[in-house]
């Protein structure tokens, strides 16, 4: 046996201990906020471990965090004399988008983007959708507005119209 492959038989082995340790690492993370309170399967404890037991009776005694109240879409309704806040728009599916602000004006963009353009008196609004291949469909990304107001002033008052008109 040559040094070179001597050598490369170590890389070999020292890239499957990392991988194995790493693996291991992620197995014992605590969930990101938006993905709620997992527990892990019993299945997923490691089989003739003394403290597997442990593990699972830890697992099934923590607190389940308490969802949180939705917040209010209008400040105007929660709160008399406060100006209104807009809707929350990025993050929702094409329905939502529609269900929110109507049918667009216009649609448009290059692919993958899809572009559609509402108009109000004083304001244009464009919503960015992309797809999400996680989640199937296309999600605003993001919203721009022309006229001379936010785009948060522009949205509101595009979700208010739709909703006079029963989008």
């Amino acid at each position: 046996m040559t040094l070179a492959s001597l050598r490369s038989i170590a890389h070999t082995v020292l890239l499957g201990v990392s991988v194995a340790a790493c693996s291991s690492i992620e197995a014992n993370l605590p969930p990101f906020p938006w993905e709620g309170s997992k527990t892990a399967p019993a299945s997923a404890a490691p089989q003739g471990s003394a403290r597997s037991g442990e593990a699972q009776d830890a697992l099934r005694a923590a607190p389940v965090p308490k969802p949180r109240p939705a917040e209010p879409k209008s400040l105007a309704k929660a709160v008399p004399g406060k100006e209104a806040l807009p809707p929350k728009l990025v993050g929702l599916s094409e329905a939502q988008t529609i269900d929110l602000l109507g049918r667009p004006s216009e649609e448009g963009g290059q692919p993958p983007e899809k572009v559609w353009l509402y108009r109000a008196a004083g304001c244009d609004l464009s919503v960015h959708l992309f797809p999400d291949m996680e989640k199937g469909g296309f999600y605003a990304l993001d919203y721009t507005a022309d006229g001379g107001v936010s785009r948060d002033a522009c949205l509101l008052k595009i979700a208010t119209e739709a909703r006079r008109k029963g989008a």
